[in-house]
């Protein structure tokens, strides 16, 4: 049966109509996967094993002047950030995730590490800087942790030569006046060297503690802390952002954790054998040998 000129009319409308629709969505498919403006070039750029300039002077939130170095003291390692009081958002849910999460460790901010938050708006006030370390040592409620918090602020290029030391690469949204930047904390060692980054939002604190361990170079934490350090229990994993346990340290931990408890063992059992038994008395082979007559 051959098609009437009216069906071949309306096919030819519905490729027409098909093929109008196939154009028009190909320009929102590349928007969909095109990368967002106020996200391109946002990202952390790894500075693992460089030094930062401990000289670098910022104003504190009590409006002093600060080195970078003075919080840098002893064997304490420094939890650093990049945030902003006039975040709308990803600055407070950063600071509160990684407070709650310290409120949960053995470990003591001030007293066995520092955290050190740089202001990257150049225009903010050290006023509002201490307002917002307030919040946020009050959420974590310890007693004398507020002098282990630090809020900084500093102008325009020290600001820059910071980040780019860290490799914390952000911008500013003129039109939306916020800064798009990464959530990252930066794990440094009381030397001033970057040993680990912290990514994300969402931060264990077993994850913590071990980097906090590894940034101190096993000289914070029980015995049994620095012991796993010193034999390389654990082992950062870059593709998951977390520790994990290395068999062979723990064999190493378990051959030495045996060979101390025989060793204590053993050395009073050798000691009280050598001292403790009286030598066995030998005759003195000069002494004269009185011999007494047979009986007849």
């Amino acid at each position: 049966m051959k098609p009437n000129a009216c069906s071949i009319r309306n096919a030819a409308c519905s490729l027409f109509a098909i093929a109008i629709v196939g154009m028009m969505a190909l320009p929102v498919y590349g928007q969909l996967n095109r990368e967002p403006e106020a996200t391109k070039g946002v990202e952390v750029v790894s500075r693992l094993g460089d030094m930062l300039e401990l000289d670098t002077q910022f104003h504190d939130d009590h409006n002093r002047y600060v080195r970078l170095g003075d919080f840098f003291e002893g064997n304490k390692p420094v939890i650093l950030s990049f945030n902003y009081s006039n975040c709308p958002k990803l600055c407070s849910v950063q600071l509160e995730n990684m407070t709650l999460a310290l409120g949960q460790l053995d470990f003591s901010v001030g007293k066995d590490f520092e955290v050190v938050s740089i202001s990257i708006d150049p225009l903010e006030q050290t006023s509002r800087a201490k307002a917002t370390k307030q919040v946020y040592t009050k959420m974590y409620n310890r007693r004398g942790s507020e002098d282990g918090f630090h809020f900084l602020v500093a102008d325009p290029d020290t600001i820059q030569f910071m980040t780019d030391s860290c490799g914390f690469k952000y911008k500013y949204i003129r039109h939306q006046k916020l800064y798009s930047h990464p959530p990252v904390f930066f794990l440094i060692s009381p030397k001033g060297k970057i040993v680990r980054y912290i990514h994300g939002l969402d931060y264990k604190p077993v994850t913590i503690e071990r980097a906090l361990i590894e940034a101190a170079e096993g000289k914070i934490g029980s015995p049994i802390n620095q012991l796993s350090y010193a034999l390389g229990c654990f082992v950062y994993d870059e593709s998951t952002g977390q520790y994990t346990t290395q068999i062979m340290g723990i064999m190493r931990i378990a051959g030495a954790i045996t060979a101390l408890s025989l060793l204590i063992a053993l050395v009073p059992y050798w000691f009280f054998r050598r001292n403790g038994s009286p030598a066995a008395q030998v005759p003195d082979v000069h002494e004269k040998i009185t011999t007494h007559p047979s009986t007849p």
